[in-house]
């Protein structure tokens, strides 16, 4: 646990020795609270579904341009659909392999993570 929640947690159950429900239930809910906020912290998950749906995007606009045969894919005729699609895996594969490095990224602590991008608006 962080020296954050643990110091929340004791200064909550300064009660004085009232144990009544109304200070039981105030240092319930703090310390509730407060393992939330540090477990959320911890995990980031705010990052992680911006990283997915950043990813989800770009594979999603990779398979539009593959389907109509445009951007990258511009240059393959009908015969070449093997080559298109084999381009089309690497390129899924790229997006794939850039969103598990930038988790990997976030499990690092974060004096030695570096940044990988901007941080996702609130």
């Amino acid at each position: 646990m962080k020296p954050g929640a643990t110091t929340t947690t004791v200064a909550t159950l300064d009660t004085r020795n009232q144990f009544t429900w109304q200070n039981i239930t105030i240092v319930a809910i703090g310390f509730t609270v407060t393992l939330a906020a540090a477990f959320t912290g911890c995990y980031k998950y705010r990052e992680r579904s911006y990283f997915l749906l950043q990813t989800a995007d770009a594979i999603e606009e990779e398979a539009n341009a593959f389907a109509l045969g445009v951007g990258h894919y511009s240059n393959f005729d009908a015969d070449q659909d093997q080559e298109a699609l084999k381009l089309f895996t690497q390129r899924v594969e790229e997006h794939r392999n850039e969103r598990d490095r930038r988790q990997q990224q976030l499990d690092q602590p974060a004096d030695q993570a570096a940044p990988s991008g901007p941080p996702p608006s609130a």
